[in-house]
């Protein structure tokens, strides 16, 4: 991590391919568990969960979990 109220954040795709890296503001210290971020071209916002692994890693690592909002059952 960066520091107390900073830290590093790689975004990546289900495939596993970084889409971007970003600084973001941690919660008490710590990253934030879960986000939700801008999709892609289609305009859909895309969740991403924190890679518990990378918690302590610089970066810290989010997974895509899917388009924000939607029922996968």
């Amino acid at each position: 991590m960066s520091d107390e109220s900073t830290y590093t954040a790689s975004f990546v795709d289900e495939g596993g391919a970084e889409v971007s890296t970003e600084q973001l503001e941690s919660i008490a210290g710590a990253p934030v568990k879960s986000l939700t971020r801008p999709g892609a071209a289609d305009g859909e916002d895309i969740t991403y969960e924190l890679d518990a692994d990378t918690a302590d890693s610089d970066p810290v690592v989010y997974r895509a979990t899917g388009v924000a909002g939607h029922d996968y059952n």
